[in-house]
This record gives structure tokens, sequence and C-alpha cells, in this order.
């Protein structure tokens, strides 16, 4: 029987990258850039609280 691995994998620069190989801050920040702009492109705007 093969083993099945569902890793989470995210393109940056245009290159394919395991989600683990990235520093978890860093990836936080460029998670919430990259949901920032794409609400941005469709009409909302994010309301920053404390």
């Amino acid at each position: 029987m093969k083993e099945l691995k569902i890793v989470s994998m995210v393109k940056v620069n245009g290159a394919w990258v395991n989600q683990e190989d990235i520093p978890a801050e860093e990836f936080k920040e460029m998670l919430e850039k990259k949901l920032n702009e794409t609400m941005q492109n469709i009409g909302f705007e994010r309301i920053k609280t404390a």
C-alpha cells in the first residue's frame, strides 16, 4: 500500500515552495499581504483594529 502525504505548497517569486520551509512569521506576513491585495481588487477595504 502506498503512503499518501499531503503538503502545502505556495508560489513565491514564480517558484513552488513547501510552506514548512518558510519561517512562520514570514509566511504570515506574505499571506496577509496577498489577502489584503486580493480583497482590495474586489472592492473591500480592510479596517485595522488595535
